[in-house]
C-alpha cells in the first residue's frame, strides 16, 4: 500500500464517464476538479432511469449463507467500519478475512488521504537510471522488424490518461489502435482504485496486448531498457511502494504470456509451475519479481502459499473458466489475495446468464446481489421473452431489462468491443452451417438405438403415469435392471453423437475395462445386429473404416477435400472426440494428403512445434485438431478452411476454433464448414448453439435476437422444441429440425409483420420501410442478398439475356454448392443469417421496449407469434393449414405475375439466390401490395388496417369472393412448369444488410398489371409447410 505523499493534483471528472469515452473529451472536462471517492461497498441494482448509474440499494436481509463466527465478528474486530444497520457485502460474498482487511484498510487510506492513497505508478523521484548521455541510442520494445508485417497506427507519442494519472510510453503506444487505447485506460483505472473489472473484447482483437500496456503504465515504465532496471533501484528506497502483479491463466497460454511481455516490453517474469515453483514464490515475497504466471490447476493446488503475498493485481485470463460458481477452481479463486481482480474472456455468457454474474461477483465480490436475485431479475425475464410464444409483456419486460443491464450496470465494470472494430483489416469469412443426410445404414443404426426399451423410457419420463404423476419420478425410476434412469441419460447422448458421425466409434476398444467393454458391445449388437461381428472382428483393421456407410460426413467432406487440394487452400478440421479424430487420421492413410495432428496428449512445446511446421510447411494440407485442446491460443493463420466435424454443446468452442485461422495475419478469405447430420441429436446441439449466441448477444448489446424456439432454458413446463430429453431422443428424419423452425419464423415474422406498418404504399417508400436500410451509393449489389437482382430484372427489357448470363456464372462462382449438391446436401444456411435479429424482430421489440404493461393488461397477455394450430377461423388475413400442391403451385405462380416475370420458373430461379432475410422482404412487399390493392377496390376499410388482429373473414367474403382454398407462397421444389422442373437448392449468400430503396418505386401498379383485368387474388399464406423459405 503506497505510503501518503505529496504529488501534484490529478484532474478528475465531475461524473464517472464510460471507459469508452474517449482521452481527449476526459482532458477537456478535467479542468473542474474535486476529489474522487469511489464507494467500493456499493452494490449496483438496476434503476428504471436508462440514463442514470448504479445505485445504493435499499436496506435487505443478507440471503447469502451465513459465515462461520469469526468471519461474522470480523467486522467488530475492525471498530466498526460498517455503519450499524447495514448489510456488508464483504461479509455476504463470504471472501476471506485478509481481504475484508485490506479491503478496510484501502477504503479508509483512501479516504484520510484521497488522491495520494490510491495506487499511482510508482514515485522514482531521485531514482538514478544511469543514462550517461545515452538516451537518444537507448533500445525500445516492441521493436518489429519489417518482416513481421506490424505497422504503427499512430504517432510516435506519449498517451496520457487523466482520469487515472496513468501514461502509456510512446514505443507502445504508436502500435495501439484507439480501442485498445480505450481497453488500456479501463484496466488502469480499475488498478488505481483497486476494483476489478472484465475486460470481455471478441477473441482476436488483442486482449494480452491490451494488458501489457496497461502494466507498463501501472508500473510507470518507459518501454525502453532503463525498465529493466526499476525493481532493482527501486529496492533502495525501502518506503517506495512498487507493485507485484500475478496472472492466471490455461497451462497452453503461460508460456505465450512470458513470450508477449517480453516483447512488449522488459520485465523480471517468472513462472510459478514445475518443479521450481517454490523457488519462484520465495522471490515473490521478497520483492523480487514484478510479474509472477501461473496456471488454474496450480493455483487451486498451492492457493495457500500463493495468497500469502499481497498482490496489487491479479488478471484471470481466459476467465470463462470460473464460470460454475460451484467448481473447486472458481471457489479457491474466490480466496485470491488481490483486491483488483481483472478478468479476461471473449466469451463471458457461454451458456445462461448466471455465468456472467459469476465473473462479475469474483471481480467484485457484493456488488450484484445473489445469485437467486440475478435470476429472478435478469435471467428470467430475458429467457422468458426471448421464447417465440412470448407475450407482448414479457417481450417488453425482456427488451427493458436487457437495456437496463446493458446501459446501467455493465459500462462500469464490464467492457467489450466485436471484431466489427477490425473488420477492414480482415478478409471476408462465411460461416456455413451444411445439414448431411445420415447413410442409410447410420439411420436404420439410430432408429434401432431410439427404439430400444431404456431409451424409449427416458423419452416419455415426463409422460403421465396412472398415478397421476410423471413417471420419471413414480412408476420409471428404475430401468428393468434395477438401475436408476439417470445413470444412463450421459451416456445414451454419447451413443447417439457416436452415430451421428461414424459407425466404427460404437466399436468398443480393446483396452476399455470388462464391463465398460461388455456395456458397449450390447449397444452395438443392438443398434447394428447384422453386422456387428463383422465391426467387432476387424475393429483394429482400417480397411473396416473406409466403407463410405459407415459415416455421411465423410461422403462430404472428401468431396471438399479434393476441390480445396486443388486450390492449394489449407484445411483445420476440428473434434471434440479424439476417437473421431484418430478415426479420420486413418482414414486419410487412403489418400494422398499431408496430415498433422494435435490432441491433449502433446505437450504444450510439441503443440506449438507442430503449429509451426504447419504454418510454414506449404506442402502441409490438412491439420486434425481436438477443439478443447487447440481451440484456445493457437495461430494458424496459413489456414483458410475450417471444418467443425461435430458441434459442440458450448458454442464457444467452435467459435475459437473458427477464430485460430480468422485473426490478424490472415490475408485470404475464409470459410467455414459446420457438418451437422440431418434429423439426429446434433440438430439440437446446433440450436442450443443458436440460443446460448443469442443470449450472449442480447447480454452485451441488448439486441434484439429472433425468437425461434418455443422453449425457456431451464423451465420445466416450457420445454419447445429444444429442451428436454423427449427432443433429444427423437429422430427428426429427412425432413430436419431447424429447416422446419427457421422457416415458421420466417412465417410468423412476415405475418406480424403485415400489421406492424401501415399499408400507405408511397410513404413506406420514403421511409424505406419496404425494403428495409438505405443502401450507400457504390456499394456491391451482393450485399443486398438478392433484392437488386429483383429490381434489375424489372429494369432490364431483356431478362431472359439477363437471367442467361447469371445462370452462365452463377456455376463458376459457387463450385462448393455443385460439390455439396452432388454428395447429397439438400440444405444449408449461413450462420450469420439465422443468429442475430430482423427487421421486424427489430420493429416489434422496438415497439415493446416503449410500453409497459401492468399486471393482467389484456394487450399485453397477446403473443405476437401465433401458432397456427390455436388460430382461429377468419382471425387473421392467412390460411393455416397446408394446401395441395396444385394450389401452391398457383400461388406462386401468381406472385411471379405480381412481381412482372415472364413465368414462374425465371422468378423461382431468382428466388433460389435469395438470402432468407430477402425473401421475408419480399413476402412484406407482396402482402403490402395486396392488402393496399384491397382497400382501393373498397373490398377492406382503410380504417381496419390499423387493427391488430387483422381483418375478420367474414367482412371481406361479404364484399368479394376470395378463393376458398388457401394457397402458398412456395420455394422453387414446388414450381413444376412445362419448361422444366427447378429444384430448389439452399445457397449461401450475403446477409441482406442494405436494400435500394428505390427498388420499391420501381415495383409500380404498372409492373403488377395483370393486361388491365380484374383477377381473383388471393392474400392467404400458409405457415405449415417445412419447405417454404420465401
Amino acid at each position: 500500500m503506497p505510503a501518503p505523499k505529496a504529488i501534484p493534483v490529478i484532474d478528475l471528472l465531475d461524473s464517472d464517464l464510460s471507459s469508452s469515452g474517449s482521452q481527449d473529451e476526459v482532458g477537456r472536462q478535467s479542468a473542474k476538479k474535486r476529489k474522487l471517492e469511489h464507494d467500493i461497498e456499493e452494490k449496483v441494482h438496476l434503476t428504471d432511469d436508462s440514463d442514470g448509474g448504479p445505485v445504493k440499494p435499499k436496506k435487505r436481509k443478507p440471503k447469502r449463507k451465513a459465515l462461520g463466527k469469526q468471519k461474522r465478528g470480523s467486522s467488530r474486530r475492525q471498530g466498526g467500519v460498517k455503519s450499524e444497520g447495514d448489510d456488508d457485502p464483504l461479509e455476504l460474498s463470504g471472501i476471506p478475512d485478509y481481504l475484508q482487511q485490506r479491503r478496510r484498510e484501502f477504503d479508509a487510506n483512501k479516504k484520510a488521504h484521497h488522491e495520494t492513497a490510491l495506487m499511482l505508478p510508482p514515485d522514482y523521484t531521485g531514482v538514478d537510471f544511469d543514462e550517461s548521455g545515452r538516451l537518444c541510442d537507448i533500445q525500445e520494445r516492441p521493436d518489429f522488424t519489417g518482416d513481421s508485417g506490424v505497422k504503427p497506427s499512430r504517432p510516435y507519442k506519449d498517451i496520457e490518461m487523466p482520469q487515472s494519472a496513468g501514461l502509456i510510453p510512446a514505443s507502445i503506444a504508436r502500435y495501439l489502435r484507439d480501442y485498445q487505447v480505450t481497453g488500456v485506460a479501463f484496466l488502469h483505472k480499475k488498478f488505481v482504485y483497486q476494483e476489478g473489472g472484465i475486460l470481455g473484447d471478441d477473441m482476436g482483437l488483442g486482449k494480452t496486448v491490451q494488458v501489457a500496456a496497461f502494466l507498463t503504465a501501472a508500473f510507470g515504465k518507459t518501454g525502453d531498457e532503463r525498465d529493466s532496471r526499476r525493481m532493482r533501484l527501486m529496492r533502495l528506497y525501502n518506503d517506495r511502494w512498487y507493485p507485484r502483479v500475478l496472472i492466471i491463466c490455461p497451462g497452453s497460454l503461460i508460456m505465450n504470456w512470458k513470450n508477449e511481455l517480453n516483447k512488449w516490453g522488459w520485465w523480471h517474469v517468472d513462472l510459478f509451475h514445475g518443479s521450481n515453483k517454490e523457488d519462484v514464490l520465495g522471490t515473490a515475497r521478497a520483492g523480487l519479481l514484478e510479474i509472477m504466471i501461473t496456471t488454474y490447476d496450480t493455483y487451486k493446488n498451492n492457493r495457500s502459499s500463493i495468497n500469502m503475498v499481497q498482490w496489487d493485481a491479479v488478471i484471470a485470463d481466459e476467465c470463462h473458466r470460473l464460470k460454475d460458481r460451484s467448481s473447486a477452481t472458481t471457489k479457491a479463486m474466490q480466496e485470491i489475495n488481490a483486491l483488483c481482480r481483472i478478468g479476461l474472456t471473449g466469451t463471458a455468457i457461454q451458456n445462461r446468464y448466471e455465468e456472467l454474474w459469476t465473473l462479475l461477483d469474483w471481480t467484485n465480490p457484493g456488488h450484484f446481489g445473489t445469485s437467486g436475485e440475478w435470476a429472478r431479475t435478469i435471467t428470467k425475464p430475458l429467457t422468458v421473452g426471448q421464447s417465440h410464444d412470448a407475450t407482448m409483456a414479457q417481450l417488453s419486460l425482456a427488451r427493458q431489462t436487457a437495456q437496463k443491464l446493458v446501459q446501467n450496470l455493465l459500462p462500469r465494470y464490464f467492457l467489450r468491443r466485436m471484431k466489427t472494430l477490425i473488420a477492414h483489416q480482415l478478409p471476408k469469412k462465411t460461416d456455413r452451417v451444411v445439414f448431411c443426410p445420415l447413410t442409410d445404414l447410420q439411420k436404420e443404426a439410430y432408429e434401432n438405438f431410439l427404439h430400444s426399451g431404456e431409451v424409449d423410457t427416458l423419452r416419455t419420463l415426463s409422460d403421465t403415469c396412472e398415478h397421476g404423476k410423471a413417471k420419471g419420478w413414480c412408476c420409471s425410476r428404475f430401468l428393468p435392471g434395477g438401475t436408476p434412469w439417470q445413470n444412463i441419460v450421459f451416456p445414451s447422448m454419447i451413443v447417439l453423437q457416436k452415430l451421428a458421425n461414424h459407425l466404427t466409434l460404437m466399436v468398443p476398444k480393446t483396452t476399455d475395462v470388462d464391463t465398460k467393454h461388455e456395456t458397449e458391445l450390447k449397444t452395438l449388437q443392438m443398434c447394428v445386429p447384422d453386422i456387428w461381428k463383422e465391426l467387432y472382428n476387424n475393429r483394429d483393421q482400417i480397411r473396416s473404416l473406409v466403407n463410405p456407410e459407415f459415416c455421411g460426413k465423410w461422403k462430404v467432406l472428401k468431396k471438399l477435400l479434393k476441390f480445396w487440394h486443388s486450390n492449394q487452400d489449407k484445411v483445420l478440421v476440428f473434434s471434440h472426440s479424439v476417437r473421431l479424430l484418430r478415426t479420420l487420421q486413418h482414414l486419410f492413410t487412403s489418400t494422398s494428403y499431408t496430415v498433422s495432428y494435435l490432441d491433449g496428449s502433446l505437450s504444450y512445446e510439441a503443440r506449438q512445434e507442430t503449429v509451426d511446421n504447419f504454418n510454414s510447411d506449404p506442402n502441409q494440407f490438412v491439420f486434425l485438431i481436438s477443439t478443447k485442446a487447440g481451440g484456445v491460443g493457437l495461430n494458424i493463420t496459413s489456414a483458410n478452411k475450417v471444418v467443425i466435424i461435430d458441434p459442440h454443446w458450448n458454442p464457444s468452442y467452435d467459435l475459437q476454433a473458427q477464430d485460430r485461422a480468422y485473426r490478424i495475419g490472415q490475408t485470404r478469405d475464409v470459410e467455414v464448414f459446420r457438418l451437422i447430420s440431418l434429423g439426429t441429436v446434433e440438430e439440437i446441439v446446433y440450436a442450443r448453439q443458436i440460443y446460448k449466441q443469442q443470449q450472449a448477444n442480447i447480454g452485451y448489446t441488448a439486441s434484439s435476437e429472433r425468437r425461434y424456439f418455443k422453449g425457456v432454458q431451464e423451465d420445466t413446463e416450457r420445454k419447445g422444441e429444444i429442451f428436454g430429453l423427449s427432443n433429444i431422443f427423437t429422430f427428426h428424419d429427412d425432413s430436419g429440425l431447424l429447416r422446419e423452425i427457421v422457416n415458421k419464423t420466417n412465417i410468423a415474422e412476415t405475418k406480424a409483420g403485415v400489421h406492424l406498418v401501415d399499408v400507405d404504399m408511397d410513404k413506406a417508400a420514403e421511409e424505406g420501410e419496404a425494403l428495409g436500410v438505405k443502401k450507400e451509393e457504390n456499394e456491391d449489389d451482393d450485399e443486398d442478398g438478392g433484392l437488386s437482382q429483383l429490381a434489375e430484372l424489372l429494369k432490364v427489357k431483356d431478362q431472359q439475356k439477363l437471367l442467361a448470363s447469371r445462370k452462365a456464372t452463377s456455376h463458376k462462382t459457387d463450385a462448393v454448392q455443385a460439390i455439396l449438391k452432388s454428395a447429397g446436401i439438400e440444405y444449408t444456411h449461413d450462420n450469420s443469417e439465422v443468429v442475430g435479429s430482423s427487421k421486424i424482430e427489430e420493429q416489434l421489440s422496438r415497439r415493446a421496449a416503449m410500453t409497459s404493461y401492468a399486471e393482467g393488461d389484456l394487450e399485453g397477455q397477446s403473443t405476437l407469434f401465433a401458432d397456427s394450430g390455436e388460430e382461429t377461423d377468419g382471425e387473421l388475413l392467412h390460411g393455416t393449414y397446408n394446401p395441395p400442391d396444385e394450389v401452391q403451385l398457383r400461388q406462386f405462380c401468381e406472385m411471379a405475375r405480381e412481381f412482372g416475370f415472364i413465368n414462374a420458373t425465371e422468378f423461382a430461379l431468382v428466388v433460389e439466390g435469395w438470402s432468407q432475410e430477402s425473401r421475408r422482404n419480399c413476402l412484406n412487399i407482396f402482402y403490402r401490395k395486396r392488402k393496399a390493392k384491397l382497400i382501393s377496390e373498397g373490398f377492406v376499410r382503410k380504417e381496419e388496417e390499423h387493427l391488430q388482429g387483422g381483418t375478420k373473414s367474414s367482412d371481406v367474403d361479404s364484399k368479394r369472393h376470395i378463393d376458398s382454398t388457401p394457397a402458398k407462397v412456395e420455394t422453387p421444389t414446388r414450381v413444376k412448369t412445362e419448361q422444366s422442373p427447378v429444384k430448389q437448392e439452399s445457397v449461401r449468400s450475403n446477409p441482406a444488410k442494405q436494400e435500394d430503396v428505390g427498388v420499391e418505386n420501381e415495383i409500380d401498379d404498372q409492373a403488377f398489371n395483370l393486361d388491365g383485368a380484374k383477377k381473383k387474388m388471393s392474400i392467404f399464406l400458409s405457415d405449415d409447410d417445412e419447405d417454404d423459405e420465401l
